[in-house]
Parts: structure tokens; C-alpha cells; sequence
């Protein structure tokens, strides 16, 4: 049970991420949070029943091609 007010979202809430730290190891890359959950600094998770959820970063999206911008013509050359 969590002591926080307010409490923090359960391991099974949509916000699961949003729960406070309560022992953190950012030397070894990752963290406990109050509602029992594992969360690493590639922001993969293990919850408390031992499933794992995969790293979620936003550079995993497939990335968008950079458009090509022909240089300016400079007047007098």
C-alpha cells in the first residue's frame, strides 16, 4: 500500500510511471518506484509480477527523412 497523498497509480494504471521513487540507482540504470515497479534508464520496466515491458523511447519511431534545402544563390559570384 502506498503512503503517499495522494497515492500513487497502481503498477496496472495507464500513469503506472507517475509513482514516486523510493530507492533509485542511477549508477546501475534503474529505479523502484512505489507501486513495485522496476523502471530502467531505457525506460524498459519490469512490473511486480514479473512481466517485463519492452524500452519505449520516442528514437524508437521510425525516423523521418531530413529534407534537402539547395544552398542560395549569393548575388555577385
Amino acid at each position: 500500500m502506498c503512503p503517499h497523498s495522494p497515492p500513487c497509480p497502481s503498477a496496472s494504471a495507464p500513469d503506472h510511471e507517475a509513482a514516486r521513487i523510493v530507492a533509485g540507482h542511477p549508477e546501475q540504470g534503474w529505479s523502484l518506484l512505489c507501486n513495485g515497479i522496476v523502471m530502467f534508464d531505457d525506460t524498459g520496466e519490469l512490473l511486480p509480477g514479473g512481466d517485463a515491458i519492452a524500452p519505449h523511447r520516442p528514437t524508437d519511431l521510425v525516423p523521418r527523412p531530413v529534407p534537402v534545402v539547395p544552398p542560395v544563390a549569393v548575388a555577385g559570384r
